[in-house]
């Protein structure tokens, strides 16, 4: 037997043995002095219980209550419908307010604050609740699954880990490995560009070839479609756990254009039309009580017919792209639900479909071009929004929808997310299991909340959670199995009490009663926030008023205080105190950067080419003023990317043109400014210095000079970035991995020379 078949045989032999040992118990082996005198046992490996079904979870960024088919909503999802139909439907969900407090208690299935992810891990602030650092002890519903038997898959969005170990350095303690996932493919950031993403497989940069084509979504499906057939190598039968969270519908709202055509002049009648629709469908499908009526308008939107016809153009295109990217997603998701009833496993797979946080109003009024600008508290005039009208949802657009699509797409709740009020986080959830349940297109009303997730599917695959998890000794979960609801529409909700908190909007549920505190309604604006008070603590029956429109604060005082004080029980309990403003964490962040830069010297140094450093592991170029100098050997080659920062939504790039130095830098308005050298550096050894003196938000100043003598010098004019770049581009040496600055998205290309050595220092450069 040559060594290929004595491999083969064992793996036969290996799986022979772990069949056996299901089928009856196993002879223990003799150990003796000698293999003569021992006889070996099978060799068994932990499996799941038998007949355990697949699980196959998507979570859809910022979708609101009334944006899907199946809940009344405008938008086209006849793969997600088809869902509904084999299996649940649940009116009374619940999520945190934003999306990374709700992907770790999703998968935790603990609060987010007693898992330290009480708000967004970009802006991780040092206390219990808001570090960002998931401890060993709440482990994941993944590593549970995969000490079980199940191989697990985590495809598409991870953002609740600490930003600073988004690198190929890590740590991994927080990336999906270090939760519990066997595989990964995706992006470590709050959103994601569609067409050109910065992707991670496993541990490893993805390099994705050009292509006209290509979308995120259609990419992440193609994945999931390949790891679930990778199975068929050693054991088909073995179950997955695949975690698929799309970047859609969150911004950017990218679609393909066949897309954007099949919306156009569909949503022209408005938001407030829209909104009326979406509630007249809800009640006729049962979703809502018939009596209920649409709420209030918040502060800042406009009824649709008061606004200009321009305002009407644009919001209409918006929301054409949004309607677009979600029904694409939805067709890549009828994909895999194509491949797994193809092979048999549909019938056997428990599919969850549902929102981290209801519909985002973080395109402030107006909506914006770019969510780039939003993240920099700069906001689009319409005039700048008009500017992209014919591509908005393209490649040259990164665009978020106006706040009213947002309240819209939440019908029939109030405000969105960010908040604590119902349209913040009531969303979808849809359950189907053919095989273990037998409604078909019913509707469940149990409160449940994001927390109860993670113990469902235990309890559903036969699985009892951990004792120990990572070498240590687990927390009790938050949230309850929901398999109670499954075959008892009308049993009572095992969930009777939930606190919610985010950046100050707080709330607190108890058996059908709801208080509430509007602390910070205009959530786009996260720079400018008020001051924390209990005055204005608000009070609702849930049960008789779900739509929260009629406040008995003043009526039932006792009821209200009794209440409260229910929230400080739990806030305690939960790691949520103290409570932060996001302005609070941003200050605190940035305190933390001042201190590393003083610790450093303001000097960044690289030895060589790198690549993939997120920013906020890279020298803080965003926002200040810097010098890279750069020593170089040309002998071999020179034109490249010496360094870059972001891309072709604002960025920069220090490169050689046919030897020439260039600095291409694109402002957050993508006004693209070059200051070039006019001669081309000569071969050999070469030391090239760029100045970047930044005078104001829209105003700096360049000078390149190599060897102590000045080549080019220019102003820079654009919207600079007052905090970031970009959450998935990064800091490149020697290449740019992401898009460029250059027209269409081109990067300057890989670097021909040698770097041997880059200095960055923060702070004013010498004057000239």
């Amino acid at each position: 037997m040559n060594g290929l078949s004595m491999v083969a045989a064992i793996g036969v032999l290996a799986l022979a043995g772990a069949s056996a040992a299901e089928a009856a118990p196993a002879a223990a082996p003799v150990i003796g002095r000698t293999f003569q005198e021992s006889r070996p046992g099978p060799i068994v490996r932990q499996t799941a219980p038998a007949g355990a079904p697949n699980i196959l979870v998507w979570v859809i960024d910022d979708m609101g209550f009334g944006q899907l088919g199946s809940y009344g909503g405008l938008i086209e999802t006849p793969n997600i419908d088809r869902v509904a139909q084999r299996g649940l439907r649940y009116t009374n969900y619940h999520t945190t307010p934003i999306c990374s407090a709700s992907r770790a208690a999703l998968l935790t299935g603990r609060n987010s604050h007693r898992v330290h992810i009480g708000g967004h891990s970009a802006i991780a602030v040092g206390f219990p609740g808001q570090d960002a650092l998931v401890p060993r002890a709440a482990g994941t519903v993944a590593e549970n699954m995969r000490q079980s038997g199940y191989v697990t898959y985590a495809i598409g969005k991870w953002d609740h880990l600490p930003q600073a170990d988004a690198s190929a350095a890590g740590p991994f303690t927080y990336w999906p490995s270090g939760q519990g996932f066997d595989r990964y493919y995706g992006f470590l950031a709050f959103d994601s560009d569609n067409f050109r993403p910065t992707l991670w497989a496993d541990h490893q940069p993805v390099d994705l070839p050009p292509r006209a084509d290509y979308h995120l979504s259609a990419d992440m499906a193609d994945k999931a479609i390949d790891w679930i057939g990778t199975r068929d190598a050693t054991d088909p039968h073995r179950p997955f756990l695949m975690y698929w969270a799309t970047g859609a519908v969150h911004a950017p709202h990218h679609a393909p254009q066949r897309w954007r055509d099949h919306y156009k002049g569909r949503f022209d009648a408005g938001w407030d039309v829209a909104a009326q629709r979406i509630l007249d469908r809800q009640k006729q499908l049962g979703l809502v009580p018939a009596d209920m009526a649409l709420p209030p308008r918040p502060a800042g939107m406009k009824p649709w017919a008061e606004l200009s016809r321009g305002e009407q153009k644009l919001f209409a295109r918006q929301m054409e792209a949004f309607a677009a990217q979600l029904s694409h997603a939805d067709e890549q998701f009828g994909r895999i639900l194509d491949a797994l009833e193809a092979r048999g496993e549909l019938d056997n797979t428990i599919v969850v479909v549902t929102a981290d946080n209801g519909a985002s109003a973080e395109g402030a009024p107006a909506g914006t071009f770019s969510e780039h600008y939003f993240a920099n508290a700069y906001f689009a005039t319409l005039e700048e929004n008009l500017r992209r009208y014919d591509d908005w949802g393209g490649p040259s657009t990164y665009p978020h929808y106006a706040m009213g699509w947002a309240v819209a797409g939440n019908t029939p709740f109030r405000f969105y997310k960010q908040t604590a009020y119902e349209g913040g986080t009531r969303v979808p959830l849809i359950l189907s299991w053919p095989k273990g349940i037998a409604a078909r297109g019913e509707l469940r009303g149990q409160y449940q909340h994001v927390t109860d997730l993670a113990p469902t599917i235990l309890d559903a695959a036969g699985i009892a959670p951990a004792a120990t998890v990572n070498g240590e000794r687990q927390m009790s979960f938050d949230g309850v199995s929901m398999a109670y609801s499954f075959a008892a529409p009308a049993a009572p909700s095992r969930h009777p009490v939930q606190y919610y908190e985010m950046y100050g909007n707080r709330s607190i549920y108890a058996n059908g009663w709801k208080a509430v505190v509007p602390h910070r309604l205009d959530v786009w604006d996260f720079m400018n926030q008020p001051a924390f008070g209990d005055a204005n603590w608000e009070l609702y029956d849930l049960a008789s008023d779900p739509g929260e429109q009629h406040d008995l604060a003043a009526a039932q005082p006792r009821k209200l205080m009794e209440m409260r004080r229910l929230f400080d029980r739990e806030a305690k309990a939960n790691n949520v105190f103290p409570l932060t403003n996001t302005s609070d964490a941003w200050g605190t962040v940035r305190k933390v950067l001042a201190a590393d830069m003083a610790r450093r010297g303001n000097l960044w140094r690289y030895r060589g080419a790198s690549a993939r450093i997120p920013e906020a592991l890279a020298p803080p170029v965003q926002s200040n003023s810097f010098t890279i100098e750069t020593k170089l050997d040309l002998t071999a080659g020179a034109d490249g990317t010496i360094a870059a920062i972001g891309g072709r939504y604002g960025g920069f790039a220090l490169f050689l043109r046919e030897g020439r130095p260039v600095f291409a830098y694109r402002g957050l308005d993508m006004v693209l400014s070059e200051v070039a050298a006019d001669r081309a550096l000569r071969r050999g050894p070469a030391t090239l210095v760029l100045h970047f003196e930044r005078r104001s938000d829209s105003d700096a100043f360049v000078r390149l000079t190599a060897d102590g003598v000045e080549l080019a010098s220019g102003p820079i004019k654009g919207a600079l970035p007052r905090l970031s770049f970009s959450p998935g581009e990064t800091f490149d040496l020697g290449r740019d991995t992401g898009t460029g600055p250059l027209a269409d998205g081109r990067t300057s290309g890989v670097f021909e020379g040698r770097i041997d050595a880059i200095d960055v220092r923060i702070g004013t450069p010498a004057p000239r």
